[in-house]
């Protein structure tokens, strides 16, 4: 081989290398900043904080991030496409298990087992509150907000519908916004488990309430 040859595979190598450390070194800092946001909340939180969670300099935040927004918001494009991803998982894994038709036991179970996995972190209800506050008063992050949201409600709409299939069950009003009303009814009850600190948000209630309230949202459609 000749030396230019050994010398382009080289640097190819290194480049190899240096981008496998970029992308653990941001991972760690977005880690760090899911705790210290949580903690803390954006405006409060300094970058040195964060980057000295992730044990790293400021100088090695801002070469991966131009601001903590840039973190924050990076952060949050993790986490939705990991519980997303996360959702199909989820329902492939129930659904050899559930009735056909579904129960109203077995909806709730359904409902229950997909928005507790996708949505009952307590540092992800307290981020989701605080990114909620900041886009009311931010246009740019209002807009951020709201693509982030719909692409979560678009997701467990069709992890409802798939369950839903097969029977005989349909929306009566614009799934997105039935999907809405479902994810809004679970995150007040994980919501209030956070400011009362008790944790039940898994409850036999709230369980009976989704799946009640997932039945007066559609209707028959045939029989099954």
């Amino acid at each position: 081989m000749r030396a230019s040859s050994l010398h382009e595979a080289s640097r190819r190598g290194v480049g190899e290398v240096d981008s496998v450390r970029r992308a653990a070194t941001r991972e760690r800092l977005v880690e760090a900043a899911f705790d210290v946001f949580a903690e803390i909340g954006l405006h409060a939180a300094t970058v040195e904080q964060v980057a000295e969670r992730a044990g790293f300099t400021r100088g090695a935040f801002y070469s991966n991030f131009g601001s903590k927004e840039e973190l924050f918001l990076a952060l949050m494009e993790r986490e939705t496409q990991t519980r997303i991803v996360g959702l199909v998982g989820r329902l492939e894994a129930m659904r050899p298990h559930l009735g056909n038709p579904l129960s109203e036991e077995e909806l709730a179970e359904l409902l229950l087992d997909v928005l507790c996995w996708a949505m009952s972190d307590r540092r992800w209800a307290i981020i989701m509150e605080d990114f909620r506050l900041m886009a009311l008063r931010d246009r740019e992050l209002a807009a951020d907000f709201v693509a982030m949201r719909d692409e979560m409600v678009s997701s467990v709409r069709r992890i409802v519908e798939r369950a839903l299939d097969g029977t005989g069950r349909e929306f009566t009003l614009d799934p997105d916004l039935a999907v809405r009303l479902i994810i809004n009814t679970y995150l007040d009850a994980v919501r209030d488990s956070v400011l009362t600190g008790v944790e039940d948000g898994d409850s036999r209630t709230v369980r009976l309430t989704l799946a009640r309230l997932v039945l007066a949202l559609t209707r028959t459609t045939r029989e099954v």
